[in-house]
């Protein structure tokens, strides 16, 4: 994840999740920082309200996808670069 403010751009690197009291808390690393998000459940409502937008569903059905003929694609393609190398033919 990636947070944008004034105060610069930072990575936000998830490391893990724990409920303290009535919130659930995403603990991670930001840019050097050692963080904690606290969400209430509004928070939640409002996360699960945009995660299921349609735009949003069809993007993660199709992740699986995508990983699975990415791999594939670039698999295909360095074979087919190999094979050009075989028969010293250029790759441009």
């Amino acid at each position: 994840m990636k947070v944008i403010s004034p105060a610069g751009e930072f990575e936000f690197k998830v490391k893990g999740s724990t409920v303290e009291g009535d919130h659930v808390v995403m603990i991670g690393q930001m840019g050097v920082w050692d963080s904690k998000i606290y969400l209430t459940p509004a928070d939640i409502w409002l996360f699960t309200s945009i995660f299921l937008r349609p735009s949003v569903i069809l993007f993660i059905l199709k992740l699986p996808f995508k990983f699975l003929l990415g791999s594939k694609q670039a698999e295909s393609q360095a074979d087919s670069e190999s094979t050009k190398d075989k028969k010293g033919k250029d790759k441009s």
